[in-house]
């Protein structure tokens, strides 16, 4: 795997095509064919871990493919050479709660990669519809498996991919096998533990982003059967939502999200951050928002508010509940 604190930027050396793509993106896909304008975007231009159409177009032979769609879509029409990867297999099959909260188990998972012929230094790009939350937590989940190789996201999915004409098949993908032995990266997970370690009842030591809505994050919106409704004492609340340009299916421009998640939330590169949601799935579009932006160490808090909403302040879990409670960055809400 690529030391996260060490890693090459792609973004020094595509700044100028950065900043050629950012100048003519609201003319992308006028320019004489009927490509989507997300068929190159400035997201895959300046991020290391995201691949547009256009890239994947010319590197289709280079790339594993995982389809995070659910099973009708992907049996209806899917990218060649890719693997369906059910949601309920990253969902139910890589974290189990225990006793002291939720913890990995990886062994479906890698069973999954093996038959999709994935070996643990192989680069990988996941695609679902558009750019949302489940691709994220895919990529996600393999960097918490110790996946070597790169794990990429196709920004703007299948739909842009289909839209741009790009070659579709319906056709069982060729059986592959491989042997893919789990090596778990603990540096991206954050434990029930290190989460309290990092709270009292003054606030949070360090950054902790609650990627809910806001009324979850005041207890307005109780969802599951849970002890207490709220958010993780210190955190602020940044909805997943805003990371996404809904209307184009992908990531807001790097510029965009450098105002969101730099300028407005206030977050450094070098501090230690926590993303957390209902149950770590939306906290994954924010682990890897910053992910791109070289963080040093940002973590995906297992079980999240599913798991904290049944502690207790006597035992160390501190939470704040109430409307206007916190603090809400709503950029783009």
């Amino acid at each position: 795997m690529q030391d996260r604190q060490t890693r090459t930027s792609r973004r020094a050396v595509l700044a100028s095509a950065g900043a050629a793509i950012a100048a003519t993106s609201g003319c992308l896909g006028s320019s004489g064919d009927d490509r989507p304008a997300a068929y190159t975007t400035p997201a895959a231009a300046e991020f290391d871990a995201v691949v547009d159409s256009q890239w994947l177009s010319e590197h289709l032979g280079d790339v594993r493919l995982l389809d995070v769609r659910d099973g009708e879509a992907f049996d209806e029409s899917r990218i060649p050479g890719a693997y369906h990867f059910p949601n309920s297999e990253m969902l139910d099959s890589y974290a189990e709660e225990t006793p002291d909260g939720f913890e990995a188990s990886p062994e479906a998972i890698a069973w999954t990669l093996s038959e999709a012929g994935i070996e643990p230094d192989d680069d990988v790009v996941v695609y679902g519809a558009d750019s949302d939350l489940w691709e994220t937590y895919a990529i996600y989940t393999l960097n918490a498996l110790g996946h070597e190789g790169r794990v990429s996201l196709l920004d703007g999915g299948f739909t842009v991919w289909d839209a741009a004409s790009e070659e579709t098949t319906s056709s069982s993908p060729e059986p592959r096998e491989a042997t893919y032995e789990p090596e778990l990266d603990t540096g991206v997970v954050a434990t029930r533990e290190f989460v309290a370690e990092n709270v009292d009842e003054d606030g949070a030591a360090v950054p902790i982003l609650d990627m809910r809505s806001p009324a979850e994050y005041w207890g307005e919106d109780q969802r599951g059967d849970l002890d207490r409704f709220g958010h993780v004492t210190g955190a602020t609340n940044l909805n997943f939502v805003q990371s996404i340009d809904s209307e184009e299916g992908r990531l807001r421009s790097p510029e965009e999200l450098e105002t969101l998640w730099i300028d407005d939330a206030g977050l450094s590169a070098d501090e230690t951050t926590i993303a957390y949601c209902q149950t770590a799935i939306r906290a994954s579009v924010g682990w890897f928002v910053l992910d791109q932006f070289d963080f040093e160490d940002v973590r995906n808090y297992e079980g999240s508010w599913a798991d904290w909403g049944t502690l207790t302040e006597e035992d160390g879990y501190y939470y704040t509940t109430g409307e206007d409670t916190g603090t809400v960055v709503d950029t783009f809400a």
